[in-house]
């Protein structure tokens, strides 16, 4: 087993990695329901020791935000990783895309963009729960038309919200048309994204669009304007209702919805914005995934009936199969750092 050696913050609670140590920690952050990641998290996967000697890394034991303004904490480490020749480990699970200042360290996060991904950085999924706990695989069946789903934040929350997004989007704007470095579009808000994205497909013809759309983050009690348990079963309703759930970012370059949709069996439509996916040197997600750049943003709905309609009914089964079994086998919380532990650090 993979020996770690840690030094903890008091007051701070410890990563997933690490609840089968040390127990659980309540999930920091706003977002509901993500404990229920963890439940299939309890054999340990590290094996923590006294003597960073006898460690194979040293390891963060807190999620990276937490710590990252604690210059003193942070040299400490390095200064032990030096000390004892061994790598550090962090997790960065959250919207950042800067760099961890911390030399010789392996980073697994969860938002960066292609263009500036560093070669010690490994791309983890969020800690998702299983939406199909206590439920069976439902499968969709070939129609007519596909059915897109989306139910989430899509509407400015107030005039502040407006004109914050706006402005943001100008500025990238800005510095795309100045340094000439057009690709930087894919820093645009996460939601301008979705509201074009969800206008296109309820003004198509070619998807029928099953949406509900909010003007608030919905997955917390603290922002969510319903029932927090009503509006998730909404949320989960709403993609096994759709053929193909749309997954558009966030503020950070990644999406839960995405890994959500995985779990129920679906085929999420991905707005790829520079996305780095988990372990896509070993998952195929072209298998299972329809993946529309997003400077075709607006050829949206004509991407996904041509993808819909280049799947007979046995190959769109299939696909959400996959898609179950990427989530089940490689991509849920247990999984995938059972996978880290054994095949990324080992």
């Amino acid at each position: 087993m993979l020996k770690v050696y840690i030094q903890q913050l008091p007051s701070l609670p410890h990563i997933p990695l690490l609840y089968p140590n040390l127990g659980r920690s309540e999930a920091e952050g706003r977002i509901d329901f993500l404990n229920e990641a963890f439940d299939d998290l309890t054999e340990p996967l590290v094996e923590l020791v006294e003597d960073p000697d006898k460690a194979d890394y040293i390891l963060i034991p807190h999620n990276f935000p937490l710590v990252k303004e604690k210059g003193e904490y942070l040299q400490h480490m390095t200064d032990l990783s030096e000390d004892h020749g061994k790598r550090v480990i962090v997790f960065w699970h959250g919207d950042s895309n800067s760099e961890v200042p911390i030399p010789n360290a392996i980073v697994f996060r969860t938002s960066q963009y292609g263009y500036q991904m560093r070669n010690n950085e490994i791309m983890m999924p969020p800690y998702t729960p299983d939406l199909l706990k206590d439920r069976s695989l439902q499968f969709r069946h070939k129609a007519e038309v596909p059915v897109v789903g989306f139910c989430g934040w899509a509407k400015y929350k107030n005039t502040k919200n407006r004109f914050a997004t706006i402005a943001r989007n100008l500025l990238v704007d800005f510095k795309r048309f100045i340094t000439f470095k057009f690709h930087l579009a894919v820093h645009k808000k996460g939601i301008s994204l979705r509201m074009k994205a969800l206008k296109l497909c309820e003004s198509s013809s070619r998807v029928a669009a099953n949406f509900i759309l909010r003007e608030s983050y919905s997955g917390s009690s603290h922002t969510i304007r319903i029932d927090p348990k009503e509006g998730r079963q909404q949320y989960i309703e709403n993609m096994v209702n759709s053929d193909f759930p749309l997954a558009i970012k966030g503020d950070g370059n990644y999406s839960y919805r995405f890994y959500e949709a995985l779990s129920l069996g679906r085929v999420p439509v991905l707005l790829d914005t520079d996305c780095m996916l988990p372990l896509a040197d070993k998952i195929n997600y072209s298998e299972f995934v329809c993946i529309v750049d997003h400077k075709d943003i607006r050829k949206l709905d004509q991407k996904i009936c041509e993808f819909y309609d280049s799947l007979n009914e046995e190959a769109f089964v299939s696909m959400q199969k996959k898609a179950r079994e990427a989530f089940e086998t490689k991509l849920n919380v247990r999984s995938f750092l059972t996978y880290a532990v054994e095949n990324i650090l080992s």
